[in-house]
């Protein structure tokens, strides 16, 4: 990347030792020295799976867009917080080189409330900072993800100074409106930080316009600092195989008829539609209960918080009411490399969310070629085209839900046809043509930072709250 030029940079391994090695050879000739850029993610790890309480579509997004940058020659690094004593604060990745993921301790080192974790955001803070001045670091640009972060990295460049890039991957006025005017689940911080941040960031993130338009309408974001990049996927992981062989491989019974859920164990989910729905089409096709299962991928049964415990049981007591307890099967968190397994397994996959800023899971499953029935909101709206790579739905509606899956799971030339479709659209979302525009704005963000900065103006944010 051209636009940045950084000095007293060497490129560093996975394990953080440095090393000479490591610039993706094709970026030599737009790579002046290897720019730094601190990815923060302060509430879930990006090397976690998804699916956990914690975890989702946010780190495939960050994890892999790392891996893309460290390619391109950037020197990555990625701060989360301490999860666990017994993993190495700066651990070994498969993530290859110029990128590291470092755990800060704040707070307790356990699986803790998201309340808890804004809690110990300043110990966080105080923990980065000491990270990068015991290293001698300085970081080129910083690209924060989720409203925590977005905090976070405002604190860092008092003292740090760098441009600020942010995307926030759900928006907590959004998900107030998805819950249909009862009360907020969210911190009562949350909204009042992710409008100070589109006020401070440099540069916003959008996944799709829908998402644009909701940081505009609700939050009286600037546009003009609205940049739309959707994610990506990995198409190398992500591929058709043939649905025989995903369940001989998964140990599966190979008559079995699988449609596939994939989130976390969250209301705003929407599994208990599914669930509804899974009863309507059992009810009218009775044959379906011989080798029928509604696959939960998601939760983690290790996972002791209060919130997601209780979601687990009313969705389990909700399976046992319609009688379909026997159909229902929870798997738990999967990694990416099992996962696909499953979703070529699919004869569907089905995104019921009442509220998706994109719909990772919707592009992972049309990349496998399985078609998808995904609610008619957010990000879903603009990624699934309704009857060519899959169905949209209203949300919330068991009833509209049933009459889109039963046709597909009857009449198989429709599956082949959407699935076929799917994996042509999936075709345009890889993460080395993400990445590239990852880069071009990082180097617009970068130059505009430097210029007002060179010109004598007060860089904006730089007062931060």
């Amino acid at each position: 990347m051209g636009a940045i030029a950084s000095s007293n940079h060497q490129p560093h391994d996975a394990a953080g030792r440095h090393s000479a090695a490591g610039t993706d050879p094709r970026c030599a000739s737009v790579l002046h020295a290897a720019p730094r850029i601190a990815m923060l993610s302060v509430h879930t790890c990006p090397l976690a799976a998804p699916g956990g309480k914690q975890t989702g579509g946010m780190n495939v997004y960050v994890r892999e867009l790392m891996r893309q940058l460290g390619r391109r020659g950037f020197l990555v690094d990625a701060f989360t917080r301490s999860e666990s004593a017994a993993i190495p604060h700066v651990p070994d990745t498969d993530l290859g080189p110029n990128v590291r993921v470092i755990h800060i301790v704040s707070g307790p080192e356990t699986p803790v409330t998201r309340d808890e974790i804004w809690a110990n955001v300043p110990a966080f803070i105080e923990g980065v900072c000491s990270f990068i001045e015991a290293e001698g670091l300085h970081y080129d640009l910083y690209h924060s993800h989720y409203w925590m972060s977005g905090h976070v990295a405002a604190e860092l460049r008092r003292c740090h100074p760098a441009p600020i890039v942010h995307m926030f991957h759900t928006l907590g006025a959004m998900k107030d409106l998805a819950a249909g005017g009862g009360p907020s689940t969210e911190n009562i911080d949350r909204f009042p930080t992710e409008r100070a941040i589109m006020g401070y960031a440099d540069t916003l993130v959008a996944a799709t316009s829908i998402d644009m338009e909701h940081m505009v309408e609700l939050y009286d974001a600037d546009p003009s600092k609205i940049e739309i990049i959707p994610p990506g996927v990995d198409l190398d992981v992500f591929r058709p195989m043939p649905r025989e062989a995903a369940l001989a491989h998964l140990h599966r019974d190979p008559c079995e008829r699988m449609i596939l859920f994939v989130g976390r164990m969250d209301p705003i989910k929407g599994l208990d539609t599914l669930i509804r729905a899974m009863g309507l089409v059992v009810s009218r096709d009775p044959s379906l209960r011989e080798n029928a299962c509604l696959c939960v991928v998601g939760g983690d049964a290790s996972e002791d918080l209060r919130r997601a415990d209780a979601e687990l049981g009313r969705l389990n007591d909700l399976a046992e009411s319609l009688g379909l307890g026997h159909l229902v099967r929870f798997i738990g968190s999967l990694g990416q490399d099992d996962l696909r397994y499953y979703y070529n397994a699919a004869e569907v996959v089905v995104v019921p969310s009442r509220y998706e800023s994109f719909g990772m899971v919707a592009l992972e499953a049309m990349a496998c070629g399985t078609p998808v029935i995904a609610s008619d909101v957010g990000g879903l709206s603009t990624l699934i085209r309704d009857g060519r790579t899959g169905f949209l739905v209203p949300d919330g509606d068991p009833e509209a839900l049933a009459a889109k899956l039963q046709p597909l799971l009857a009449l198989p030339e429709i599956h082949d046809t959407l699935g076929e479709h799917g994996t042509a659209t999936a075709e345009a979302y890889g993460w080395p043509a993400i990445a590239e525009r990852v880069e071009a704005l990082y180097g617009q963000v970068w130059r505009e930072w430097h210029m007002r900065a060179l010109g004598g103006v007060t860089v904006a944010g730089s007062e931060a709250p």
